[in-house]
């Protein structure tokens, strides 16, 4: 494994170690990339949660800004992350958007609705 964490916090490979601002929510692994959810407060709006980085801790990316589907809500925080049949990542939210990243840069490919 390339990595450790607990509750707030990621150890990499190298003893590199990273102190997040909230809970770790799921953590995946791409070949090199490490994509980490983060859990946001109840009572915040927090919808930038996803970051990457390398498996010795460079930071690669953090979530951008996405064209939601849902228009009821600003809080849309991501809830989980899979690699699909196709092999791409896939990112889940709140708002009934499903976004398909390029995990290397964080470019979002395209996006679906989810209900």
């Amino acid at each position: 494994m390339n990595y450790v964490t607990t509750i707030n916090n990621i150890t990499f490979r190298n003893g590199y170690s990273l102190d997040l601002e909230h809970p770790i929510k799921e953590v995946l692994q791409i070949d090199n990339v490490i994509v980490i959810i983060l859990e946001p407060p109840a009572n915040i709006i927090y919808n930038y949660n996803v970051f990457a980085f390398s498996t010795i801790g460079d930071f690669l990316w953090r979530i951008e800004d996405v064209k939601l589907y849902y228009r009821g809500s600003d809080d849309c925080p991501y809830t989980g992350s899979i690699i699909n049949n196709d092999g791409e990542l896939v990112l889940f939210n709140w708002c009934d958007t499903a976004v398909i990243i390029n995990p290397l840069t964080g470019e979002v490919i395209r996006t679906y609705q989810t209900k």
